[in-house]
């Protein structure tokens, strides 16, 4: 007759604080972990642990596991969690995991280090993540996220003209009450116009007819969203194929655009 294995909590050796141990899902063997015990947390906030029961003992895959558990915490709030692995040798390898979560943090502030016009409404928009939770005053700091979010950031800099924006890497300040501050240093540079808008290629009433569509005039500033839209109108209003060229100009803070058609259709 089959038993059946079952998860069970037992007593630590240590002031009696309860443990959270794993069914053994091996038979006696020397190379496999057997019992996997977590304590100074629930079980369940560490569930990435699950994948060592029975299987072969490797301590250096062990410890790769113990790092996306320590990550997945840190994704939680808990930023200075870490995990102490204790190996037991016996009929089976026991894993004995010592969680110490510590504080959970929240944003308290998050601060863009920069005097430039872009809207700061955006600027924080960009950076949050998961429906407000993640990267956003009240949730929780996500580092590689913000690296992300940062990356688009940038990018959304660049279409709104300033082509030279770089934003540095996010610094953290934590106070021990359970809170973090982030600060973002943003380097915009110049923000850049456009320069001279012109159409090659087809002939000449295609040309005025893509121009009047694009719709833009030397001396606004550049934005690189409007005028991919004008090449797209464009492209319906000629019926072919029109290719964009934007260069920056030498010397001036200015974009020159050219909307080149191909002239065999």
């Amino acid at each position: 007759m089959r038993k059946r294995l079952l998860a069970l909590t037992v007593l630590g050796s240590c002031g009696g604080a309860p443990v959270d141990r794993a069914p053994v899902a091996a038979p006696c063997a020397f190379n496999r972990v057997g019992y996997v015990t977590v304590s100074g947390a629930p079980r369940s906030a560490v569930p990435q642990l699950a994948v060592l029961e029975g299987t072969l003992d490797d301590p250096e895959r062990t410890q790769r596991i113990a790092a996306v558990a320590t990550r997945a915490l840190a994704a939680q709030g808990y930023a200075r969690a870490s995990l102490a692995i204790t190996r037991h040798p016996a009929c089976r390898v026991d894993l004995e995991i010592a969680v110490t979560l510590g504080p959970r943090f929240q944003i308290a502030a998050i601060t863009f280090e920069t005097d430039d016009a872009f809207p700061a409404a955006e600027r924080l928009a960009v950076v949050e993540d998961a429906l407000g939770t993640v990267n956003t005053v009240g949730g929780v700091y996500i580092e590689y996220r913000l690296t992300r979010a940062l990356a688009e950031l940038a990018r959304r800099y660049h279409d709104a003209g300033w082509l030279e924006a770089r934003l540095g890497p996010p610094r953290a300040t934590y106070d021990p009450h359970g809170t973090v501050a982030l600060a973002i240093p943003v380097s915009a540079g110049r923000r850049f116009r456009l320069g001279s808008i012109k159409a090659s290629g087809a002939g000449p009433g295609a040309r005025q007819a893509v121009l009047q569509t694009l719709g833009l005039r030397a001396g606004e500033y550049y934005d690189g969203v409007r005028v991919r839209r004008a090449i797209e109108r464009a492209r319906h209003r000629v019926a072919r194929w029109v290719e964009l060229r934007a260069s920056v100009a030498e010397g001036r803070p200015e974009v020159d655009v050219e909307a080149i058609m191909d002239s065999r259709r």
